[in-house]
């Protein structure tokens, strides 16, 4: 796997070039648009802590997506308790959803990322409190289904994604949306309290991507 960066009218491209075909999905999950070269992501120049961010990326890139794949084991459990330790006394507003969130329940499920919903007026602080941390910068996403997503590594992938859209919650409302943001639940985890979505919330995100075995132990473990 080739990692290189070009810049271009104000712009910096991220590219991965010269991997396995094996790796081609998961570009493909991380939203890597394909342009003949390889898959890309494209950042603006003016982005904070950039020299930062692409040497985490061109250090870390590869790992990173092993782990996304399941090539490589995946310290989720290490990642969100430093992410914990490090927002302790700061004013970052977040949640966690994903797999993680059931995880922490005692629902035995195998994430491959970190899922960190927050407000977009975290969004600075978080940029500066994980700026060795950054492998792809925090920006606007001009009306993806949230309004700003970026991604730290710390041991593990640790998505960051703020003011989840009303559109997350069409058809039936899911574990990242509005409606999870405004009926949160606290777990105590490793003697943190962590802000989680209800549990239906799970049941119906993953019944929308057909993750049925993660719908049975959801269920099985509420019905207990």
């Amino acid at each position: 796997m080739r990692v290189s960066f070009e810049e271009e009218d104000g712009k910096v491209i991220f590219r991965i070039s010269e991997f396995h075909p094996k790796y081609e999905e998961i570009l493909q999950m991380c939203y890597y648009e394909n342009d003949g070269k390889g898959y890309i992501k494209i950042y603006p120049t003016d982005a904070k802590y950039l020299d930062k961010i692409k040497k985490r990326y061109f250090d870390n890139a590869k790992l990173m997506f092993d782990q996304l794949g399941y090539l490589a084991p995946v310290p989720w459990e290490k990642a969100l308790k430093e992410f914990c330790q490090r927002t302790q006394g700061t004013d970052i507003n977040w949640w966690l959803t994903g797999s993680c969130a059931a995880c922490i329940r005692g629902i035995k499920m195998n994430p491959h990322d970190v899922d960190i919903m927050t407000d977009s007026k975290s969004i600075e602080e978080i940029t500066d409190v994980f700026s060795d941390y950054l492998i792809e910068p925090i920006v606007d996403t001009n009306g993806w289904l949230t309004k700003d997503f970026g991604v730290i590594f710390l041991h593990a992938r640790i998505d960051i994604a703020s003011d989840p859209q009303d559109i997350l919650d069409i058809p039936e409302p899911v574990d990242c949306g509005p409606y999870a943001k405004q009926n949160l639940e606290t777990i105590e985890w490793n003697g943190y309290e962590i802000k989680v979505p209800p549990l239906e919330l799970q049941i119906n995100v993953n019944k929308r991507r057909e993750r049925m075995d993660r719908v049975k132990l959801i269920e099985d473990f509420m019905n207990k």
